[in-house]
C-alpha cells in the first residue's frame, strides 16, 4: 500500500498528545479525603493526650481520697443503700460469718504475675450480706483451707471488679470466673446485699493482700499525656510541612 507524501509529511509534523495530567475525577475526588485522613491522624494524638491528663487527675482524686481514708479508724459496715460507704474508706465486719462458696477471679495481676482473687459472700450481725475480698493468689498454687478463725476482719469498701471479657469467657459466683456475676450471686444467698466489696488490709495465709494502690497512681498517666502530646506536634509539623510543598510544587 502506498502513502503519499503529502500525508507523511502531515504525520511527521504532527504535534505530539500531551499527557492528561487532570486525572479522571475519581482520583481528584479521593485527593481531599486522604488529606482529610491525615489531618484526623495528626489531631488524634492531642484528643489522647487530653484524655490521659483528665484520667489523671481523677486518679489524684482517688489517690487523695485513699491516703485520707488510710488515716481514720474503721467503722462497722451498716446496711444502708441510700448512703454506702464513701469509696476506700475503711470498714469492719465485727460479728460477721461466712454465708457461702469460694469463688476465684482469674486473670487478675500483681505487676507482671497472674493470679486470683479469693472472694467469699459473708453475713453481718444485721443479716445482710457482703462480698468479702480475702486475698490474692499467684497461679500455679492450689488454694488451701482456709480458717477464718483468727482472720481480722477489716479492710477497705471498694467497688466490685469488673473485667473485659471475650467469647467463652466464665461469668458466675462460685469456683473459678471470668468475671463476677453479682445477679446470680444475690440470688444464690438470700437477704440484703451491699454493692460492693471489703478488701481484708490482712489476708490470710497464704493469700497476699489485694493493693489497692497499683491503679492509683496519676504519675503515668500524665506520663502518657506527655508521650501523646509530644506525637501530636511531630505528626502536625509533618502535615504542614507536606501541605506547603504540595501548594510550591503546583
Amino acid at each position: 500500500m502506498q502513502v503519499s507524501k503529502s500525508k507523511m509529511t502531515n504525520f511527521i509534523n504532527a504535534p505530539p498528545n500531551k499527557p492528561n495530567n487532570s486525572g479522571s475525577p475519581s482520583q481528584s475526588r479521593a485527593k481531599p479525603k486522604a488529606w482529610l485522613l491525615l489531618l484526623v491522624l495528626a489531631l488524634l494524638p492531642f484528643v489522647l493526650a487530653v484524655w490521659q491528663w483528665q484520667r489523671g487527675q481523677e486518679k489524684a482524686v482517688m489517690l487523695k481520697s485513699l491516703t485520707s481514708a488510710l488515716g481514720t479508724h474503721p467503722v462497722s459496715l451498716v446496711y444502708r443503700p441510700a448512703s454506702p460507704p464513701p469509696e476506700f474508706s475503711r470498714v469492719e465486719l465485727a460479728g460477721a460469718k461466712p454465708a457461702g462458696q469460694i469463688l476465684q477471679l482469674r486473670n487478675s495481676y500483681v505487676g507482671e504475675l497472674s493470679g486470683r482473687r479469693i472472694f467469699q459472700p459473708w453475713r453481718l450481725k444485721d443479716e445482710s450480706l457482703v462480698l468479702v475480698d480475702l486475698g490474692w493468689l499467684v497461679d500455679g498454687i492450689t488454694l488451701p483451707q482456709i480458717s477464718t478463725a483468727d482472720m481480722r476482719l477489716q479492710g477497705h469498701w471498694m467497688p466490685v471488679p469488673h473485667h473485659f471479657t471475650l467469647t467463652g469467657a466464665i461469668s458466675g459466683w462460685r469456683g473459678l470466673v471470668d468475671n463476677i456475676d453479682m445477679s446470680a450471686l444475690q440470688h444464690a444467698y438470700a437477704g440484703p446485699w451491699h454493692q460492693g466489696v471489703v478488701v481484708l488490709e490482712t489476708a490470710p495465709d497464704p493469700l497476699r493482700s489485694w493493693p489497692i494502690l497499683r491503679d492509683f497512681l496519676p504519675e503515668r498517666h500524665y506520663a502518657y499525656a506527655l508521650q501523646w502530646l509530644l506525637l501530636g506536634v511531630v505528626l502536625s509539623f509533618l502535615f504542614i510541612l507536606m501541605r506547603r510543598r504540595k501548594h510550591a510544587g503546583a
